[in-house]
């Protein structure tokens, strides 16, 4: 009886546990089912006033084929560099965005990230820090990067990246769309685009701040904002993003220690760069005004619209 009885007590604590044990997966699979990560590869241009972060924000729950899905950012790469360097032999030079030893390709095979969002830049597809001055490094790189991330289940998305007025920039564009086009990219964020527009409608918008001329001004920042929205949602941004958001200051300052110690990174902030604390520690906003707001929403929907018209024509079933 007592054997019986003891047989009888360790199944119904083996049931129990396999029971929890059970539950507990289900239940991580439901938290991952509820949230998708979205990678960024990128330097400055990219990270500057935690664009991942602020883009994540306004499409969060909205995403194409995910509504209702948390958006979670990510972002790998370093500062100052084209993301073709990344295939480079040997490459260990990032600064944000991998574990010791990882390489952005590991990061993507061993992660499966679903979307990864690649810098891509007119000047760089125009041959700047290119070796052959060709620009054919950069095609190439991205057109790598496409493939690994479609090999692991994921799908990539441009980031059209040019904040310059010249004729070059504008053929760095066209050279971006043919190479979309080749990579049948279905997520075409056309920044640089929607800023050529502004540029000819309203040059007395800055979209620049006169004392950086590398990033995205507070102005641009908020138009890229809502060309993300239009790419990754499907839906007009036209009086969706709110009008007062989180910027970086522009030009050299010195860091505000006391805001400094106070400061508590959030899950994104933290993985970054420890010497990017002091900007986002600054806590500084930018205010638009509505009728500005309204005015780069507008531009923001239709370029991107006609974007997607445009790839949809041109890429071959």
């Amino acid at each position: 009886m007592t054997f019986n009885f003891t047989i009888r007590s360790v199944m119904i604590h083996s049931l129990r546990f396999l029971a929890i044990a059970l539950i507990s997966s289900a239940l991580s699979q439901l938290a991952a089912a509820d949230s998708i990560t979205l990678l960024f590869a990128g330097s400055s241009s990219t990270y500057w006033n935690d664009f991942p972060r602020e883009a994540a924000k306004v499409v969060d729950g909205k995403f194409v084929g995910h509504v209702g899905t948390k958006i979670v950012p990510e972002i790998v790469g370093r500062s100052g560099s084209d993301i073709r360097v990344y295939l480079e032999p040997g490459f260990n030079k990032y600064e944000y965005g991998v574990k010791p030893g990882q390489s952005f390709l590991d990061k993507i095979r061993d992660e499966k990230p679903p979307f990864v969002v690649l810098q891509t830049v007119c000047r760089f597809i125009m041959g700047d820090y290119d070796p052959t001055k060709t620009g054919e490094a950069h095609a190439k790189a991205i057109t790598a990067y496409c493939e690994a991330i479609r090999a692991a289940g994921g799908e990539p998305i441009f980031f059209e990246m040019g904040w310059a007025k010249t004729e070059r920039e504008a053929e760095g564009r066209q050279r971006l769309f043919d190479l979309a086009v080749k990579n049948k990219i279905k997520l075409f964020a056309p920044c640089s685009k929607a800023w050529a527009r502004v540029y000819r409608e309203k040059p007395e918008l800055a979209l620049q701040h006169p004392q950086d001329n590398a990033h995205p001004g507070d102005a641009g920042h908020f138009l890229n904002l809502a060309c993300f929205y239009a790419a990754l949602t499907g839906e007009s941004p036209v009086g969706k993003l709110p009008r007062t958001y989180p910027v970086w200051p522009h030009g050299k300052y010195e860091a505000d220690e006391a805001k400094l110690a106070a400061f508590k990174p959030d899950a994104y902030q933290a993985k970054m760069a420890k010497w990017m604390l002091k900007h986002m520690s600054m806590g500084q906003t930018a205010t638009l005004d509505e009728a500005t707001a309204i005015y780069l929403e507008t531009v923001a929907w239709e370029v991107s619209q006609d974007m997607k018209g445009k790839l949809k024509a041109a890429i071959q079933p």
